[in-house]
């Protein structure tokens, strides 16, 4: 009986926490999950710039198998490839159907359908499918969805990434003059200057950046204090850069090329 009791008392002395103990515990892991979150998130973007360039990888694996099945190899080109009945493109210009590169390379992948050409980190405005960008890329003639025509439609097929259609030049700038005839579309591979240096894929719709961003150095490699996302490239040679739009649009390649981005590779001054 004696027991008994004592077991009582000692049951009747427990006691649970405290309001004061309970709101310093909740404080103490909501200030934990602040420090995480950062951190959490800053890890998803790095996974998501991971995957977009595997993919890009993949793609490039599967460009170059195509260019391989050629005789005499030499880069896809992409105006006029779609019929798009009734849309109203203005009949002097040719849309830049980057979607069909979807169809033109399923061979050479080994996942099928628009898979290999997504990025996890294509959101909102940074993506191709957003219809506001579907309104506004077709409406610039550049065609990274399918159907065409209506911004609603759901779309059944899509590239997150841009793919390089410039076309045949003749001429340079004044004091230039070109080796070789520049520009990518259907150009023979055979012909360009400085292969490696051809970009060949990039990410679609760069005027908004879907990477991280980067601190932008100057011509002389020193830091401005201002930062830009960024935009993964893959070259001729299958490696993959991660550029702000300003190192791409107003940089050169490592070769001196006096030409924007996507005519890297094969426009030189005579003496290169």
């Amino acid at each position: 009986m004696k027991d008994i009791c004592c077991r009582r008392s000692n049951v009747s002395t427990r006691r649970g926490f405290t309001l004061i103990e309970l709101l310093v515990v909740i404080a103490i892991i909501a200030l934990l999950i602040s420090i995480l979150l950062p951190s959490l998130g800053a890890a998803r973007k790095t996974a998501w710039n991971v995957i977009c360039q595997s993919n890009l990888k993949q793609i490039g694996i599967a460009i170059q198998g195509y260019m391989d099945d050629q005789k005499d190899p030499q880069f896809m080109s992409l105006r006029g490839e779609i019929k798009t009945p009734g849309y109203p493109f203005p009949p002097n210009l040719k849309p830049r159907y980057h979607v069909g590169v979807v169809s033109i390379l399923q061979p050479y992948l080994s996942e099928a359908g628009s898979k290999p050409f997504d990025c996890p980190a294509a959101k909102g405005l940074s993506s191709v499918r957003d219809p506001i960008n579907i309104e506004y890329l077709t409406g610039g003639l550049r065609i990274y969805t399918l159907p065409v025509g209506d911004p609603e439609a759901p779309v059944t097929t899509y590239t997150e990434y841009f793919f390089n259609d410039s076309v045949r030049v003749d001429t340079a700038p004044s004091g230039y003059a070109t080796q070789v005839p520049h520009g990518v579309s259907t150009q023979k591979i055979r012909l360009m200057k400085r292969p490696d240096a051809v970009v060949w894929s990039m990410d679609g719709l760069d005027e908004f950046p879907r990477h991280q961003p980067r601190t932008i150095r100057n011509a002389t490699g020193v830091l401005t204090g201002r930062s830009s996302g960024t935009s993964n490239l893959l070259f001729g040679d299958q490696h993959i850069e991660s550029k702000t739009y300003e190192e791409y649009q107003d940089g050169t390649d490592q070769y001196g090329s006096y030409a924007t981005f996507y005519n890297w590779g094969h426009a030189y001054a005579k003496n290169r």
